[in-house]
């Protein structure tokens, strides 16, 4: 059985190219919807898939022109298109050491300091209450930007539950606890609780509706050095959501494709061996 859902996706990488490609806009980045403006976010999860599938962006030096467009702004709430920024130019060669001041201005800011050293408050802003310190974190390791990996340690375990999850109240406890276990790994600290993390995860296999809560399951079991129990299931359940297009859509039976949620199904069949 194993041998024909494998036979089934052949052609699989060759359509995702076409659809990734169709998302680039005149601009020079990737968005969606095909039009201008293009979207950094968009961006760095079509450069991502086409790193998973052993490819380049057909013109870098346009994207790397796009991308530098973000970097005017280094306010707080502009982490995130830091991080892509940063990943972005990792993946086409773009000049790091050019967005090292971006980087050093939000290390100097409240922000920073408040997030690693609280233990009451949090900002949430997004579904994980730890995307911003993993983005943080990363950006700052590839830049090669000292910072408090304790601080990072302490704010980690701080958000550890009783049920192995992470998280406090208003954001993903699996979402939360992709973040915290990546960070950990990024950090090269194996969680101690890594037996209880993965007790969790049993526990919630039946609530996996969306392509997003399998991306977090097997990524985390993967961080973990382990394998998604449910390998045939979860390769069943990703074909099921590419569309005509190539691209891939949120749950199995609706949606539209989109380059996030393409960018899961690409790293799922990568982390199940598929490609």
């Amino acid at each position: 059985m194993q041998q024909n859902i494998f036979s089934d996706i052949q052609e699989t990488p060759k359509r995702t190219l076409t659809y990734v490609h169709s998302c680039r806009t005149e601009d020079g980045g990737y968005f969606f919807a095909r039009i201008p403006p293009s979207s950094l976010r968009d961006s760095y999860f079509a450069v991502e898939v086409l790193k998973i599938l052993g490819k380049r962006p057909l013109h870098p030096e346009s994207l790397e022109q796009f991308v530098r467009s973000f970097l005017q702004d280094t306010t707080l709430q502009n982490i995130r298109n830091l991080y892509f920024s940063t990943e972005i130019f990792k993946n086409i060669g773009g000049n790091l050491e050019s967005l090292r001041s971006n980087y050093k201005t939000v290390a100097s800011s409240p922000w920073l300091y408040n997030c690693l050293n609280s233990s009451v408050k949090l900002y949430v802003e997004v579904e994980s209450e730890l995307e911003g310190v993993f983005q943080t974190v990363s950006s700052f390791m590839s830049l090669g930007i000292p910072f408090d990996q304790m601080a990072v340690m302490r704010l980690v375990s701080l958000l550890l539950n009783k049920d192995g999850s992470f998280g406090r109240r208003g954001g993903s406890p699996l979402a939360t606890t992709y973040d915290a276990v990546r960070t950990l790994t990024l950090l090269g600290r194996y969680p101690k609780e890594s037996e209880r993390i993965l007790s969790f995860l049993k526990r919630q296999e039946q609530n996996i509706y969306f392509l997003e809560d399998l991306f977090y399951f097997s990524s985390i079991y993967f961080n973990l050095g382990g394998k998604f129990p449910k390998s045939e299931w979860a390769i069943s359940f990703v074909r099921e959501c590419q569309r005509n297009s190539g691209g891939f859509a949120r749950a199995r039976l609706m949606g539209i494709a989109t380059l996030e949620y393409t960018y899961y199904a690409i790293s799922l069949f990568k982390q199940l061996g598929v490609f």
